[in-house]
């Protein structure tokens, strides 16, 4: 009996290391602001909907854009908010755009997959309707330009973004990606028609729960269905515009000498138009790059050489003056 009790609890204490280890990651401090960020409620049908408000201090009385930013499953808004380093934020006071952060269904999307044995999917949620709502509560509060409206999403929020830019043309002005490809035709709740608004993509080759090269997804231990390559995706978004397209590609700088990761970049171009920007992570996990944050090590390794929301605001020319 006491021997099966010490078993027991060194099986308990090892499973805790190796959580620690693999699953644990401190959430930094946040920076000093603006403004403050506040939680705010919205309902949409008979569902109560939250999500986190940033609106930069100081702000005119001109149209404003509006980012929004859509977690990963398992997580909320105020974790993907710190995993991509508080950048957000950080820019939307130096540039002057506002951010919102929702919270999913019990922490997920229904999102663009057939096969997502997620609760917001088997209960049918209407996801796309919260982030519609979501955007007409901004123009009524924050006069934020319905023209300007940009997603980013990280994951289940990464396949959220495309349903969006694909179910409802017009929406977006733009979207951005971190892994997350675009569904094979029989795992699609939508069918790729209509152009499809600029897409910024990061992929890590070494992703182990949306694979680079495409095929079957596995969420631990959860069968999500199949995915097209990341390069296919990037294809498909560009073909969706028609008319001569020119690629540029480049290696950008690898600024640490310690870390393992490296970028890839193409560009999709129309004209002077970046119709589609591929970043290629080889070595990189199923995380976002950025420099500031620790994130869970099961999730594989974490490039510092790009800060994914960075990419974005620039790819969507939201740095401009």
């Amino acid at each position: 009996m006491i021997i099966a009790i010490a078993i027991s609890s060194l099986l308990a204490f090892t499973a805790s290391i190796l959580f620690l280890y693999w699953g644990y990651a401190s959430t930094p401090k946040a920076p000093r602001l603006s403004s403050k960020i506040s939680r705010e409620e919205l309902m949409v049908g008979t569902e109560k909907r939250t999500y986190w408000k940033y609106v930069p201090g100081g702000r005119g009385e001109d149209k404003v854009p509006l980012v929004i930013v859509l977690h990963g499953s398992g997580i909320d808004g105020a974790k993907i908010r710190a995993w991509t380093g508080y950048e957000f934020d950080q820019l939307a006071d130096q540039y002057g755009f506002a951010v919102a952060y929702p919270n999913g269904y019990r922490h997920n999307w229904n999102d663009i997959r057939k096969n997502a044995p997620f609760p917001a999917k088997k209960k049918n949620i209407d996801d796309v309707g919260f982030i519609r709502s979501l955007i007409e509560s901004f123009r009524l509060s924050h006069n934020i330009d319905p023209q300007q409206v940009y997603i980013f999403g990280y994951s289940n929020g990464g396949m959220m973004a495309l349903r969006l830019a694909i179910s409802n043309p017009g929406l977006l002005a733009g979207i951005a990606t971190v892994g997350a490809n675009l569904p094979t035709p029989d795992n699609r709740t939508d069918n790729l028609q209509a152009p499809m608004p600029p897409v910024m993509m990061i992929h890590g080759t070494a992703d182990r729960i949306i694979p680079y090269e495409g095929g079957r997804v596995n969420f631990f231990g959860k069968d999500l269905g199949n995915v097209l390559s990341t390069q296919a995706t990037a294809e498909a978004f560009a073909e969706s515009h028609h008319g001569h397209k020119t690629i540029k590609a480049d290696h950008l700088p690898h600024l640490d000498p310690d870390d393992p990761t490296t970028v890839d970049r193409q560009i999709w171009l129309q004209g002077e138009q970046k119709v589609v920007e591929l970043y290629t992570v080889h070595g990189g996990g199923h995380v976002v790059p950025q420099t500031v944050a620790k994130l869970p090590r099961l999730m594989g390794k974490v490039n510092r050489d790009i800060e994914a929301a960075r990419e974005a605001i620039a790819f969507w020319g939201l740095d401009q003056p």
